[in-house]
């Protein structure tokens, strides 16, 4: 839940695209019950109470005490399940319970750190789901739409979360199957993960003087047991399984010509550019969204202007990068003469896409930058909206970029004989400020030496065997020796050291070259092996396969799950306990007593 908003500390170590794909993901997961509606099943028990508890059953419904008999039971948790058709898997109640409270809680973590940033999302954490009104207003939070809920009159919140409940279950069985017909398995190591998973809860049970059912019981949702837990924690990996194969065959299948087509048609959504911006925020005052009043708005109005006045004689003298630079560092120390902010790195935009410059400013920036009458070296003011206005200059037009999304190399590491254990060097500052390490200048010079032998040896037979070879024989790199220094997909993503990963990914690369680079670790010499393809390309493919994708798994989920009945009076029933359960974390937590739920 809310995951379609990224908090501003977390959204600077992600791409637009990186965002895109974890939105993409949770609609997946969402248009598994699309349209759905399923009546449920007739309660199972075990086949030794089977007769008796149908009797019982029909004599309390008469007597209009279900719930009670229900309870002693405790049958609808653990044994009343709801088919998907078109798969033999089933949904238990106890298995929505889970989901049900894993969404509760994450939807309470996150509605907390909105809070943080001064951000409503309509769902109040000091009630119970089933107590709140889900409204409209609510979606763009949520993102689980009314038409998505059904025909459901007046929902509520414990409505929104079983639906994701529900949907994560059919998205989860549904792969499961799907990859047990592929013939795809768990692998030992998954395995072991899953039972060293189980060890934790049992561990943390056994100390806290609980049977681990009992445990999973308090801490999880009624009818939660460890081998329902064992059980969906496989299902879950088996899922994956399943939609990595089909995602790796949709993008095998992506086409050249299609690739062409779709950049035609949406060339603003790969193109990248640079740009320097320079924000200038209008001071409207804390509270300014609830303020009302001619006074209010005349200073709002005020304060726009100012804001707007000082961006425009920002760029008065703006004549080429240098005079921006200059009128930034300017900016920065009007404001704070000792700022050591460095006006070139604060002001540059580079390699951005149109959706990166919108979540990282504003729309209106990326029209101006994608503007085809732009041209390099274009200044002017931008309002953002929001009280902001953007000193921009255009840098470098709109162009594909050309550079490897990730690539296969080779390398061989002379590490420094003075190292900390972790085999990097130690930055110091001298006297003078300047930095160095704790390894010298002769050092240095000895190191590289040995690396330019090894690199001189491999050019008397500069083939890529040979080079694997003499890694085998002669790297300290224990990550990469048995395979020859072959490490494959590096990407930009700071798994590597910076120099590390700029040579592999260098667009002007070809394979077979190579060079010796410098690092932390010591001296790298590098063989360049091949790109797995152009961030363009691979931005486009990505994009094709994902909408493939969830066009399939969404008609999937639409023959598979049609679907069940969230309203349904056993899903109510459960979740009526379940709700208590949450009440009792509440009060708990908070505090309170105002968790509201009647007891």
């Amino acid at each position: 839940m809310f995951e379609k908003v990224v908090f501003p500390m977390e959204n600077n170590n992600k791409t637009q695209a990186e965002l895109y794909r974890e939105e993409r993901k949770e609609r997946l997961a969402k248009a598994a019950a699309k349209n759905a509606k399923r009546s449920p099943k007739s309660v199972k028990a075990s086949k030794t109470a089977k007769k008796v508890i149908s009797i019982v059953l029909a004599v309390v419904i008469a007597l209009g005490a279900v719930a009670g008999v229900l309870n002693f039971f405790d049958v609808p948790q653990k044994a009343v399940k709801i088919s998907i058709d078109g798969i033999e898997s089933k949904i238990s109640l106890a298995e929505i319970n889970y989901f049900y409270f894993q969404t509760w809680t994450q939807s309470y973590s996150n509605t907390m750190q909105y809070e943080q940033y001064g951000m409503e999302t309509g769902f109040d954490y000091t009630i119970t789901p089933d107590k709140q009104e889900y409204k409209e207003e609510h979606v763009q939070y949520a993102g689980i739409s009314m038409e998505e809920l059904g025909d459901i009159e007046n929902p509520t919140w414990q409505d929104v979360f079983t639906y994701s409940a529900v949907t994560q279950l059919v998205y989860i069985k549904y792969g499961a199957e799907k990859a047990e017909e592929a013939g795809l398995k768990l692998t030992e190591a998954e395995e072991k993960e899953i039972d060293q998973q189980l060890d934790e809860i049992r561990n943390t049970a056994k100390s806290n003087d609980y049977s681990v059912d009992r445990w999973l019981r308090l801490q999880l949702g009624y009818g939660v047991t460890e081998k329902m837990i064992k059980n969906i924690t496989a299902q879950s990996y088996l899922a994956e399984k399943y939609y990595e194969k089909v995602t790796e065959d949709t993008r095998n299948a992506v086409t050249d010509e299609m690739i062409n087509e779709e950049y035609a048609a949406n060339k603003d959504n790969y193109d990248i550019v640079d740009l320097r911006v320079y924000a200038f925020a209008a001071d409207l005052g804390s509270n300014h969204k609830h303020e009302e009043g001619e006074d209010h708005e005349k200073e709002h109005e005020e304060a726009e202007a100012k804001a707007k006045a000082e961006a425009e004689a920002f760029i008065k003298d703006v004549t080429d990068e240098k005079s921006f630079i200059d009128a930034a560092k300017s900016a920065i120390l009007s404001k704070d003469n000792k700022s050591t902010k460095d006006p070139d790195g604060t002001t540059l935009v580079e390699d951005k896409t149109y959706a990166e410059i919108t979540a990282s400013y504003s729309e209106e920036l990326s029209k101006w930058a994608y503007d085809d009458a732009r041209k390099a070296g274009d200044v002017a003011v931008v309002d953002g909206g929001n009280g902001e206005f953007y000193a921009v200059m255009m840098k470098t037009l709109p162009a594909k970029d050309t550079s490897s999304y990730s690539s296969d190399i080779r390398h061989i590491l002379i590490q420094f004989p003075e190292k900390n254990t972790d085999g990097t060097a130690t930055e110091v500052t001298d006297e003078d400020g300047k930095k160095t390490t704790n390894v010298t200048d002769e050092t240095k010079k000895e190191t590289k030496a040995k690396a330019q032998a090894i690199l001189d040896e491999y050019l008397k037979n500069p083939t890529e065997d040979n080079f694997a070879a003499l890694a085998k024989e002669k790297t300290e790199d224990p990550g990469s020796k048995d395979n020859g220094g072959l490490y494959e997909g590096v990407m930009n993503d700071g798994k590597y050291v910076k120099a590390f990963t700029d040579w592999s990914i260098d667009a002007a690369r070809k394979p077979g070259d190579t060079g010796i680079v410098e690092t932390e670790y010591g001296y790298h010499i590098m063989y360049y092996v091949k790109s797995t393809g152009t961030k363009w390309e691979t931005a486009i493919v990505t994009a094709l396969a994902g909408a493939e994708i969830e066009e399939t798994v969404a008609n999937v989920i639409d023959e598979t799950a049609k679907a069940i009945d969230i309203d349904s009076f056993f899903i109510n029933w459960t979740l009526k306990r379940e709700n208590k359960h949450i009440a009792n974390i509440i009060v708990n937590n908070l505090g309170t007593s105002h968790a509201g739920h009647n007891h």
